[in-house]
Order: structure tokens, then sequence, then C-alpha cells
């Protein structure tokens, strides 16, 4: 089977296209993205058939420790970019994900590297939380805390200064004090009304360099609390994405880059 390797903003995937699921997904991605025992990366993405001709395809995401998880905005645009290659950039795209169906937009570019954009639909905020459930002091000057649903869980904690943050040590500390799910752990810095700077910890994965959704939860919870506008520029270590606010929800725009294929012998 096929995977070609890909990376949104420095978030790593593995895309492979088949008719279903191989078996034991979950063992596969473990081994397929570890550095020591396979290709590397921060997920594993199928996009299988799903028997309704409205829809692309269904994309299947588990992340490096095997969990599955509901959807990747990163992930969404990797998956996307290969599906526009090989249907000559034809769009815009209907892709079924554990989340529900997203809406992606090519923009720009070609096979190699490309701007997609993708509808993550709106969002539900909740539910309030304290320092005290987290585990944590509030020791790096955080003014605020929100727990967003994208479709995928987040928690959005905002600093004064990112540069202080060790996202390794505040995101592990969070997630350990949330439920056996896990949850996605994001500091934020507001630079402007149209920016906002983040780090993230990843559930089933740890730090990493971007995140589509939580540049959505992060966004989304700046604009509930009032510190920024309906367009803002998240500024991540893996490079920057743009999101919107439009009344069908939010929109991620953001580069995806075609890095390499592999073929890989599996059994189902």
């Amino acid at each position: 089977m096929q995977f070609v390797k890909y990376h949104g903003l420095g978030n790593t995937f593995l895309i492979g296209l088949a008719s279903r699921l191989p078996e034991n997904p979950s063992k596969l991605a473990q081994t397929l993205c570890g550095a020591q025992t396979g290709l590397g990366a921060d997920g594993l993405i199928f996009g299988i058939s799903c028997g309704d001709e409205d829809i692309e395809t269904q994309m299947v995401l588990f992340n490096a420790d095997g969990s599955r998880a509901e959807i990747s905005g990163n992930g969404i645009r990797c998956l996307a970019h290969e599906l526009f290659s090989q249907n000559g950039f034809i769009g815009p795209l209907l892709i079924l994900t554990d989340a529900g169906v997203r809406e992606i937009k090519f923009i720009e570019g070609n096979s190699d590297e490309a701007l997609i954009e993708v509808n993550m639909g709106q969002v539900t905020f909740g539910p309030k939380i304290e320092f005290a459930h987290l585990g944590i002091v509030n020791d790096f000057d955080i003014p605020q805390i929100g727990t967003v649903d994208v479709g995928n869980p987040h928690i959005v904690l905002q600093v004064r200064d990112i540069s202080l943050v060790d996202i390794g040590v505040l995101g592990s500390t969070v997630e350990s004090a949330w439920n056996d799910d896990g949850i996605n752990v994001h500091a934020m810095e507001v630079i402007s009304r149209d920016e906002i700077s983040i780090l993230t910890w990843e559930r089933g994965v740890g730090v990493t360099e971007a995140c589509g959704s939580g540049a959505i939860a992060s966004s989304a919870s700046a604009y509930q609390w009032g510190l920024v506008g309906e367009n803002v520029t998240v500024s991540m270590a893996g490079g920057e994405a743009h999101v919107s606010y439009h009344k069908e929800g939010f929109l991620l725009k953001g580069s995806s880059v075609r890095m390499n294929s592999h073929e890989v012998s599996i059994s189902g």
C-alpha cells in the first residue's frame, strides 16, 4: 500500500487511500509513525470509500500512539491535497470525518505545495473549569482558561508571554489531569486584534509544530473573550494559518506540502 507523507505547517501525516481499513490500523499507526520503527509522523490518515457519491472519501485518523482521533485541521488539508492532486484540482471536496462532513477548497498551488481552506464548522464552548482542576498553579500568568469542542476537544490557556511557557511541561500536566480520553492543550498569547501565537501539546502525540483544529479553538476562544476580531492570523512553530469566522462556521486556511511516498506491505 502506498503512503504519502505530507506536512501541514510542520504537522506531519502519512496518507493512505484504500477501499477499506487494513487489519489493526491502530497498531499500524504506532509502527509507521514511530521514528525508530517506521517512517515518522504525527499521525496516520486513511482515505477510505464511504459509499456516498457526494462525499469524496472518509477520513480515518490515528495519532502516533495508535489512538483514533475525530479530526485534524492540518491532517484534513493534507488528505485533501492528495485527493486534489489525483483529480486535477477539481473542487470543492466533501470529506466525512468522525466529527462530521467538512468542505475543503483548493486555493492555489500544485501537487508539491498547496494553499487549502477547510470549513471546520461551528464550535462548542465549555465545560467551565478552574485552575485547581488542572493540577497546576498559576505561575504561568494565565488570565483565562477555556475549553472548546471543534469536533475534537481542546483547552486554551491565555498567557501574557508565550516565550516563558514550556508547553511540554504545561501540556502534559494539564492533559494528565483530564479524563481518560485526553485533550489537546494550547498556550495562547494575543499579539494584536488580528494575530495570536500558540504552542501546542496534542493528545496522543505530544508537542507538535502546529495544530489546525487548535488554531480554530484558540481563535474562537480569543474571539469569545473579545480579544480579537473575525479574521485572525495564528502563528505557530511550523508557520502561520489563517482563521476567519463566518455564519456557516470557522474557516481554516493554510499550506500543505508533499514530502515523499513509500510502499508498505501490510495485511488486510
